[in-house]
């Protein structure tokens, strides 16, 4: 009766400590709901701008769901099933677009529109701009859930197909296998851009993110503010819900699976050569042909040192807030993945709780935590008003990054070492030192640095919550491109997109030094 009271505590005690971690991830979205909910309304929520932007955020929604699916899941079908040139760095970089924020992408088209002798050159504005471009920024969520589905689909099934009905057999049914994961990830893409403000204040665009920034930013109107936050959440949530409902399952499969005899990339004489054509196509068009537009203001006016003073400036500030984030995040995430790695139901109750999170606008939390800090006595600036502030709310808001990645990680831990461990009298401490932390070492840097990049492009949480005189860089590029010198605005682009590009190149070597590590 001990042993079976001991077995079955284990699995409470597992729940119970998912539901803190969770509490701690939902937490600071509860002020918002519990302050804004309780107050009369001292002005109209829905006025004629608010009205005509909550119709236009439907439509750039919708637009960035298709235009990112109609891209992401060929290219991701093509690279998972296909040898090819240069296959592992272009497969890596097609996450850039993803990892900047996208007022800085829009900054170098803005600058090509501005430039006479480009005047053939479509550039992008208003609503198809705003489709365009967070299209293009989103397109690495399908992408890699159609390359991740790709690889869950076994070498006998691929070789059966293709002795049955050759590579168009291949491909059509490759396609219909890894679709519902793929349209899944590409409406939690246009989900998430709902949440964007960059390109619509960029190319004229008014949309619901616009006129949240606007009324805390010009208005000075928390209370409308946060009501219009909770509607924007409302939608979000009214999104993604039936989505998650319909489809988390086969997300989940598909993500965190591990076949044991997977695929092997294909070398095909003519698809060999589309696919890696169509990577570097969405990467000059994405990432190259903006950072030209960068590039011509820095030439023309060069502030390299100016920028560069900048940069060293912020520095300090940009890595307390996005490492303190990384940190805070992968914690609890590990912790996530280690109490879940034996219950798939946990994992799919876990999944569908911290998405649900993600898809909230970044606001939501920042106005919540900014208006308990406006009547919160001096002895709680640590908590309230510190770097500690904005890397706590960075961390949880990214938690579920860091969580879909240790998640992954702990697929290949073995329940025949915890039964070694336990026939041979090894500490559950001793083990998780001496076996389950190395082996889980490399997925834990990976998440650190995923994180720290992601939480810098997060420009809403920490222009809400950095304490006076502690700005990053990437907010004091957002704060100052509409009032300072072109060529400033562009080195400063410059220098950071610089940052983002030798982390991601330095990433890409992490597997060989880690393999020649464990050699």
């Amino acid at each position: 009766m001990t042993l079976m009271a001991q077995h079955g505590s284990k699995p409470m005690l597992r729940w119970v400590l998912l539901v803190i971690v969770l509490g701690i991830a939902a937490s600071p979205a509860l002020p918002l709901v519990v302050l804004t909910l309780g107050q009369e309304p001292t002005r109209s929520l829905w006025t004629d701008a608010f009205s005509k932007s909550t119709g236009s955020t439907l439509y750039l929604g919708a637009g960035v769901s298709v235009f990112s699916l109609v891209i992401g899941l060929p290219l991701g079908l093509l690279a998972a099933l296909y040898r090819f040139p240069a296959r592992r760095p272009l497969i890596l970089f097609q996450a850039l677009p993803l990892l900047l924020p996208s007022f800085l992408l829009c900054i170098g088209w803005s600058n090509l529109a501005a430039a006479k002798w480009l005047w053939w050159l479509p550039t992008p504005d208003g609503l198809a701009g705003c489709v365009f471009v967070l299209g293009l920024q989103m397109m690495p969520l399908p992408f890699f859930a159609t390359w991740a589905a790709g690889h869950n689909l076994t070498a006998s099934q691929i070789d059966s197909v293709r002795l049955h009905g050759g590579e168009r057999s291949v491909l059509t049914f490759s396609a219909r296998a890894c679709a519902p994961v793929a349209i899944l990830a590409a409406l939690l893409g246009g989900i998430l851009s709902l949440s964007d403000t960059g390109a619509p204040l960029i190319f004229g665009y008014r949309s619901a993110a616009v006129e949240i920034r606007t009324s805390f930013s010009a208005l000075f109107d928390y209370e409308l503010a946060g009501r219009q936050c909770l509607l924007l959440a409302g939608l979000a949530l009214l999104l993604i819900a039936p989505v998650l409902f319909v489809g988390l399952r086969l997300l989940a499969a598909a993500v965190l699976a591990r076949q044991t005899r997977p695929a092997m990339p294909y070398p095909h004489r003519a698809l060999s050569w589309v696919a890696p054509g169509g990577l570097l196509l969405v990467l000059i068009v994405g990432v190259v042909v903006p950072t030209l537009g960068l590039c011509w203001p820095a030439a023309e006016n060069p502030m390299i040192e100016r920028a560069a003073t900048k940069v060293t400036a912020t520095a300090g500030t940009t890595l307390i807030f996005t490492g303190g984030a990384a940190v805070i995040a992968v914690l609890f995430a590990t912790l996530i993945a280690l109490a879940t790695s034996a219950s798939a139901r946990g994992r799919l109750f876990v999944l569908a709780v911290l998405l649900l999170l993600l898809a909230m606008p970044p606001a939501l939390a920042a106005i919540g935590v900014s208006r308990i800090a406006t009547g919160a006595p001096p002895q709680l600036d640590w908590l309230m008003r510190s770097r500690l502030t904005v890397a706590l709310i960075l961390g949880l808001r990214f938690l579920p990054v860091a969580t879909v990645a240790m998640m992954f990680a702990t697929c290949g831990l073995s329940p025949s070492w915890r039964d070694a461990a336990r026939i041979h009298g090894v500490s559950r401490v001793r083990m998780f030192v001496r076996v389950t932390l190395p082996y889980l070492s490399f997925a834990i840097v990976v998440s650190l640095l995923l994180v720290m990049v992601l939480a810098a492009t997060d420009i809403t949480t920490t222009h809400l919550l950095q304490p006076p005189g502690d700005q990053s860089l990437p907010v004091a590029i957002f704060t100052v491109m509409a009032n300072s010198p072109e060529g400033l605005v562009a080195s400063l682009c410059l220098l950071y997109l610089l940052c983002v590009v030798l982390l991601l190149a330095a990433a890409s070597q992490l597997p060989r030094l880690w393999s020649r590590r464990s050699a």
